[in-house]
């Protein structure tokens, strides 16, 4: 059994490496005793010692030099077992573990997100609940929406229709201003695309009205049988 007696050439190994992985707790507070305790062995250390790849022992107060690139093994003065310090990584070890490392994180971060979800929806799940005293209710709500639709919708046809017999009137009175009368013309056909196109819009407003209360009223539907299930 051979003694050497080295500077500490590896004190930020020891100091990342002397605990057990678990070690490396998330919050401050466990951090600090984690520290502390590391602390406690590290005054406890007596001496070193590794076994290399060929099968040699080496000891030493301090990291016998032969240890470079093998596991050490801190040892109290009674010979206990403190503490190992592994090896630095291989370029191909420390690339598996960055892999290993990011997959971890991608997992964790696609998790958060359907937790999230899940919160979202029982958030509007239980809207949902509040919302409603029963499906007669959801189907009250729908006509109301309904009818201010239709009342909008109306509310257009009628100045679609103005705008027609005004298209009319024109066709009928080029007047002693062809200029202005194009003009005219033309302004009253843009105005009359704009009313189509508007309702063109409370049709599908319409739809989509249907639609959100049909949605509305299955879910009313799964979570008030659900909840009678239980």
């Amino acid at each position: 059994m051979a003694m050497f007696r080295t500077p500490v050439f590896a004190a930020c190994a020891l100091l990342l490496a002397a605990a057990p992985e678990h070690t490396f707790a998330q919050s401050k507070a466990d951090e600090a005793k984690e520290k502390a305790r590391i602390n406690a062995l590290r005054s406890q250390v007596r001496s070193y010692r590794c076994v290399t790849k060929a099968g040699r022992k080496y000891y030493g107060s301090t990291i016998p030099p032969q240890c470079t690139g093998e596991r050490v093994e801190a040892l109290s003065a009674q010979g206990t077992l403190l503490f190992r310090i592994e090896p630095p990584l291989t370029p191909e070890q420390r690339a598996a573990k960055e892999a290993e490392e990011q997959k971890a994180a991608e997992a964790e971060a696609a998790k958060r997100e359907v937790e999230k979800a899940a919160e979202v929806q029982a958030r509007r799940d239980r809207a949902l609940l509040q919302t409603y005293a029963d499906e007669d209710d959801i189907e009250r709500v729908r006509q109301r929406a309904l009818a201010s639709n239709r009342e909008a919708a109306a509310q257009v046809e009628a100045r679609i229709a103005q705008l027609k017999r005004r298209q009319e009137q024109l066709a009928k009175q080029a007047g002693k201003d062809p200029e202005k009368h194009e003009q005219d013309v033309k302004a009253l056909a843009y105005d009359l695309s704009l009313q189509e196109q508007l309702l063109e819009s409370r049709k599908r407003e319409a739809a989509e009205i249907n639609a959100r209360y049909d949605e509305e009223k299955r879910k009313y539907r799964l979570l008030t049988r659900g909840a009678q299930g239980r």
